[in-house]
């Protein structure tokens, strides 16, 4: 294990890893496992986050106990500390200076991009990255070959275009041979884009030349074609200029769905190379087989305006194609609002309720939150029961059931 030595005064205690699997304490998480999938039997489930009322109730303790016994089964399980206020996975295993949560958020998927190299980064990590920053401009990518460039405008993919296109292939050539120009109109419309400095597309789009289905429909194959000349390109370089969307000599907007013809044409070259990298060298793996870490790292000044990013469902993607579940401890929903932010990433919500302590108006209001953001709670965990406090349970069990509508 690649750990310090846990803190002295660290809260977390009773963790499955001091107990043997013959325990009725192992045999309860065990049960909980098996609940949780039977939960969610009209779906996979394979992420759950962990969170609770008020603090103190036990969450981060359940989190790593559920990741453990899921790492049990023989899946490969990512426990996520994602309490990026107050940390106690990542501190109890002595991984408060270890590159964390905050920083793939804040640094890998944050970083502006200006130029690089397809060494480290995939054509598929520079349109994810530049669409979630919201960039406005054009990423020039060159390879030994072909020579691409994306438009942006507002972190939107507006147009491609192939800037070494072969001749030929040309779209005045393509409106020729589909009989929807003549040689004679093809050399007028190029005469005015060269004074105008506009992309031929939009040259024959003012002038009403070519009718705009025709039009649109050969610019959408051309389109295409610069995708699949896009995806030949494993080696190269990339530059990304800042321009004004008004100053881009783009072509006519088309009604078409990019990222759905990028997913389709792309190829191997959609692969988050960069990001898939920064996250195995975060996650650190356990004592126990099958189960891995991902600490909280740097605790930063604005927990929720990060965790509420448009960046952290592309980091959770990045886990997901890595691990077969993952677990997501979370602040707790009175304090603070990251659990609500991150919860519609995940396939289950577990909140951990301490029994005798947490107060009926309390556990009240946050089951009112999460109905209105219309988050379906997966379950409860009640913990620290006095089972001799037979009137507890029944007041515990009687509130889960009219929640869900259903009286026993």
């Amino acid at each position: 294990m690649l750990f310090k030595k846990k803190e002295k005064k660290s809260p977390l205690k009773h963790l499955l890893l001091d107990y043997s699997t013959g325990t009725r304490y192992a045999e309860a998480y065990r049960t909980l496992r098996t609940n949780l999938y039977f939960s969610a039997m009209d779906k996979a489930l394979t992420s759950v986050l962990i969170t609770s009322s008020v603090p103190s109730e036990g969450k981060s303790n359940t989190a790593f106990n559920l990741a453990f016994t899921m790492a049990q089964t023989g899946s490969r399980v990512l426990l996520v500390d994602g309490d990026l206020r107050r940390p106690k996975l990542t501190g109890h295993f002595g991984l408060k200076n270890h590159t964390g949560v905050s920083e793939l958020i804040a640094d890998t998927l944050g970083g502006r991009l200006i130029q690089g190299d397809l060494d480290g980064y995939s054509i598929g990590d520079i349109l994810q990255l530049l669409k979630i920053q919201k960039r406005t401009g054009e990423v020039l990518i060159q390879g030994k070959e072909n020579q691409v460039s994306f438009f942006f405008n507002k972190g939107f993919l507006r147009d491609i275009f192939w800037e070494n296109r072969p001749e030929g292939m040309t779209l005045a050539d393509t409106l020729v041979k589909n009989d929807l120009l003549t040689q004679q109109e093809v050399d007028l419309a190029l005469g005015n884009r060269k004074k105008s400095g506009l992309r031929l597309g939009r040259v024959l789009h003012s002038l009403g030349m070519v009718a705009e289905k025709d039009l649109s429909r050969i610019l959408a194959l051309n389109i295409i074609e610069s995708i699949q000349a896009a995806s030949t390109i494993t080696q190269g370089t990339f530059v990304f200029t800042d321009t004004p969307w008004e100053e881009m000599k783009n072509d006519v907007p088309q009604k078409i769905d990019l990222d759905q013809l990028m997913d389709e044409y792309l190829g191997p070259a959609k692969e988050l190379k960069h990001i898939t990298t920064a996250v195995n060298d975060a996650v650190l793996p356990m004592e126990t087989e099958n189960l891995f870490i991902l600490p909280a790292g740097k605790v930063p000044p604005n927990p929720s305006e990060l965790l509420g990013s448009d960046r952290v469902p592309i980091l959770m993607e990045a886990l997901k194609q890595q691990f077969d579940f993952i677990v997501l401890d979370t602040p707790p929903v009175m304090p603070a609002s990251d659990a609500m932010l991150l919860a519609p990433l995940v396939d289950g919500i577990l909140l951990v309720v301490r029994s005798g302590t947490t107060e009926k108006k309390i556990l009240k209001d946050v089951l009112e939150r999460f109905r209105t953001a219309n988050l379906k709670i997966s379950g409860f965990l009640l913990n620290r029961v006095d089972m001799k406090n037979e009137g507890y349970y029944r007041y515990y069990k009687k509130y889960y059931a009219s929640y869900y509508g259903k009286e026993e």
